[in-house]
């Protein structure tokens, strides 16, 4: 099966209210600016054409998943052709899910599954199931198109980064990494600064823009107006600043299991994509 699209998801949390435009812009810039692709908007959607290497839409925090998938046109026969399609070849129980955004589509979510259901035992050897189904054929429909796919990829979620403000982060060992990425997550811009050279690459794989690490001397000699620094630290390696920045750590909670536990996931991800 060849794939037309990608449906990408975002959270919902924090669209809601009259700033819902500005995070989208600014997730659907940070789309472009990691994988070098476009996408577009839909009801609750992202949208953009298929392309292989779309292992990199991990790397975009905001996304909650995405679906490769197919796009047909409006009619029951072609939901019917495009699901023998999807499913070619594989075997076991299924079940389908419905997502009717448009309303204007004259059958009802339960009335989809029932009917696509029924065609896809009457012609393929797989049989359905409502719980514990080896495979789900999402139907996915919207004023722009229907859209099947069987497999929902999970992303990072979050805020898209640079919704926020920018801080410092300081590097100091491989903790400092995670805590530069979880506040990337909450949407902040980071400043790499460290004592010496450090490796940024993982940093800059997450970045929606090019980081420049600064070699410091000290906390207290930025131009910039910045007034927070973050920190790697955790309970068990927390030590005072001599600095009058305001300090964040946000692995303060996390032993050390927790924080290589995370930090590997985020490697991975990394050389995955």
């Amino acid at each position: 099966m060849e794939h037309d699209f990608l449906l990408l998801r975002y959270g919902e949390i924090f669209l809601k209210g009259k700033n819902r435009g500005l995070f989208e812009r600014k997730l659907v810039d940070n789309v472009k600016k990691i994988t070098g692709k476009k996408s577009t908007k839909l009801r609750g959607r992202l949208l953009m054409e298929y392309f292989s290497e779309h292992s990199s839409l991990k790397r975009v925090f905001g996304l909650v998943s995405y679906s490769p998938a197919i796009k047909v046109d409006g009619s029951l026969e072609e939901i019917e052709k495009a699901a023998l399609n999807v499913l070619s070849g594989k075997k076991g129980t299924f079940r389908i899910q419905t997502k009717r955004s448009d309303k204007r589509f004259p059958l009802t979510s339960p009335e989809i599954n029932q009917r696509i259901g029924s065609f896809i035992e009457k012609h393929t050897s797989l049989s359905f199931s409502l719980k514990n189904s080896d495979i789900i054929l999402y139907i996915e429909i919207n004023q722009e198109g229907i859209y099947l796919f069987t497999e929902v990829i999970s992303c990072f979620g979050g805020l898209p980064t640079g919704i926020g403000g920018k801080v410092f982060l300081l590097l100091e060992d491989e903790s400092s990494l995670l805590a530069g990425l979880l506040m990337m997550k909450r949407g902040t811009s980071i400043i790499p600064i460290a004592y010496g050279e450090k490796d940024i690459s993982l940093l800059q794989k997450y970045s929606p823009v090019d980081l420049e690490l600064k070699i410091i001397k000290n906390l207290n000699e930025f131009d910039e107006n910045i007034s927070i620094l973050v920190s790697g630290q955790n309970f068990e390696k927390y030590e005072e600043y001599e600095t009058n920045l305001l300090v964040l750590r946000p692995l303060i909670s996390m032993d050390a299991n927790d924080i290589n536990l995370s930090l590997g996931g985020l490697i991975s991800e990394k050389y995955a994509g």
